[in-house]
């Protein structure tokens, strides 16, 4: 399987590869993680990518990125719990907080 794959069957929105989210080394601990029935639990899997990211001190930019991300995922609970944890990264960013405030709409 590649890690495209992965992607679409973990119903990730293409707006993570478009805006190069996954970088090789989270798209190889992903698809090495994986086995038959995972689907069945993806929020668990697009967590674990956004929890993957706040772990390596991330940018404004890329903690933007993740709050508009949150807003677009499947799973609008687990959304809203990412938006907490990026909004206790961010400080006092303006561009963070605006895009943890509004609802993204791709």
């Amino acid at each position: 399987m590649t890690h495209g794959q992965w992607l679409e069957l973990m119903r990730f929105p293409p707006q993570w590869s478009d805006w190069g989210m996954i970088p090789e080394e989270l798209a190889r601990i992903q698809v090495a993680n994986y086995e038959d029935g995972h689907e069945a639990g993806a929020e668990h899997d697009r967590h674990g990518a956004f929890q993957w990211w706040l772990r390596q001190s991330p940018s404004s930019e890329t903690l933007t990125k993740l709050a508009r991300l949150s807003w677009l995922d499947p799973d609008p609970l687990m959304g809203a719990y990412v938006r907490e944890r990026i909004e206790s990264q961010c400080g006092q960013n303006s561009e963070v907080l605006q895009a943890l405030a509004c609802e993204y709409k791709a």
